[in-house]
């Protein structure tokens, strides 16, 4: 009975620590590069090298962007590599293909290498900010809000971000729209230089909101502050927007709401908007807010008069019910419903009532004619619209990300100067006082560390193998005892 219970125990050991032994045995591979290098605007290059004890069969990219997202967006790369025991990975994002990206976005990667003998091995997740390293970039700093620029002086950047701060104050107080995230702008000094680097936009393009990494490019040069006082708050509205109604039940606001809001952000409504709309109601061609809902018209004078029209009717909505009021139906926006449910919600009125309301409260019938409804069908509406400064319309381009579609937001230029919104985001970090520096190049070269074997995997195999010989030698030593008994 002796020599059986120890070669009992001997055997149990042998189970339990032989798959120990080939746990340990299996080496991650030694990683000695793993970077991006970007070529902005144009690509963005992955690159590993790493040897393995035994030869590596397939490499896998995984990679995405740290924008506002109800999953994690994220692409799946299979990169063409021999068999071999030393790995040299390359593999290169283009950007005119996906489309382009603003400086000021943060990438992550992450590589998967399977070896011939099926171990696969995950390389730790790396993130890196995406910068525009083709000029030497100012910055500056207040609390939440940072601007970069390069061509003028530090005054000329502190007078865009004094504009900025109080824009996002002016937003708060007047419209009762917190900006709750950090936002960043980058300032290139004209508007063919804003579309060199969002290459993917209309040729009017001045400036270009990403709602989805709470970042904005602007085309504005030093002499330029009265239109800086224009584009820098419409932007930074539509950023606003995004923050408050950003959900992922599929509702967002209607066009004549988003850029209703992004005018009436700018500040007073130009005299010539005011012109422009009531001329429009007294021939009884103004359409009605429905009918702007999806995407205002292509042709210049339509698009110009939605504009006018939609800041109009956010304008009655503020002076008539108040700010709060308006912070109500962006986060009723926010919690799913759609937008006439949101409206009956909060002011009791759906899209038609507050037209309606509106139109009275000017002094006008509460629908338009027959007429509107002609003018209407012969526009082409566009994909997405937004506020036309300066009386010219401006349409958006979608950028497309990864794996979801943004919606960027265009602004165009003042015809004074040069003619011209793709699940968190990063941006500098908040301090009390104001700064002006030099933002550091990011260090593209390191060592990075890689995790351990699948654990898994390896755990199912050291339990699985123990407990099945546990059961069989319990097995063996009962039937001895049974044995033995008879």
């Amino acid at each position: 009975m002796k020599i059986f219970r120890s070669r009992f125990f001997i055997v149990l050991f042998s189970i339990l620590l032989a798959p120990a032994f080939s746990v340990f045995a299996q080496e991650s591979p030694e990683v000695t590069i793993n970077e991006v290098v970007a070529d902005y605007p144009f690509t963005i290059h992955f690159e590993l090298f790493a040897t393995h004890s035994v030869e590596i069969e397939s490499v896998t990219l995984v990679y995405g962007l740290n924008g506002r997202s109800c999953q994690q967006s994220s692409i799946r790369q299979q990169v063409s590599t021999p068999e071999s025991t030393t790995v040299f990975a390359f593999w290169a994002w283009d950007l005119f293909e996906s489309g382009a990206l603003p400086p000021g976005v943060t990438v992550w990667w992450e590589w998967e290498l399977l070896d011939v003998e099926g171990n696969l091995f995950t390389i730790e997740r790396q993130e890196q900010l995406i910068e525009d390293n083709n000029h030497d970039w100012r910055s500056a700093r207040s609390g939440d809000v940072s601007v970069y620029w390069y061509v003028g002086d530090n005054s000329f950047g502190q007078t865009l971000l004094r504009e900025a701060t109080d824009s996002l104050e002016r937003l708060d107080t007047e419209l009762g729209l917190p900006a709750i995230e950090p936002v960043s702008l980058w300032f290139y000094p004209t508007a063919s230089a804003v579309r060199q680097v969002i290459f993917d936009v209309p040729e009017w393009t001045g400036g270009v909101a990403f709602p989805e990494y709470n970042v904005t490019v602007l085309g504005v040069g030093p002499g330029e502050l009265d239109w800086a006082s224009r584009i820098v708050p419409h932007e930074l509205t539509h950023l606003v927007e995004g923050m408050l109604t950003f959900n992922c039940r599929g509702t967002r606001l209607p066009t004549w709401l988003s850029e209703g809001l992004a005018r009436y952000g700018e500040g007073e409504l130009a005299p010539s908007d005011v012109t422009q709309v009531e001329l429009a109601l007294q021939s009884g061609r103004l359409p009605t807010l429905r009918s702007l809902s999806n995407g205002f018209s292509a042709f210049s004078d339509s698009a110009s008069e939605a504009y006018a029209q939609s800041g109009h009717a956010v304008k009655y909505l503020v002076d008539t019910y108040g700010a709060e009021q308006m912070n109500e139906l962006l986060l009723t926006i926010q919690s799913g419903q759609t937008i006439d449910d949101a409206l009956l919600t909060v002011y009791g009125l759906d899209t038609n009532g507050v037209d309606a309301a509106w139109r009275t409260a000017v002094g006008y019938a509460p629908t338009p004619t027959s007429e509107a409804d002609a003018v209407l069908l012969d526009a082409t509406p566009t994909q997405i619209a937004t506020v036309a400064l300066g009386g010219v319309p401006l349409l958006d381009t979608p950028t497309p990300l990864p794996s979801e579609t943004p919606t960027p937001t265009e602004t165009l230029p003042p015809t004074a100067t040069a003619t011209e919104t793709p699940t968190a985001t990063d941006t500098a970090v908040s301090q009390e006082v104001a700064q002006v520096a030099t933002p550091a190049t990011a260090d593209n070269e390191e060592d990075v560390p890689v995790t351990e074997p699948d654990s898994a995997t390896q755990s199912w195999i050291w339990w699985g193998g123990g407990v099945t010989g546990l059961l069989l030698l319990a097995a063996l030593f009962l039937r001895a005892r049974q044995q033995r008994g008879s």
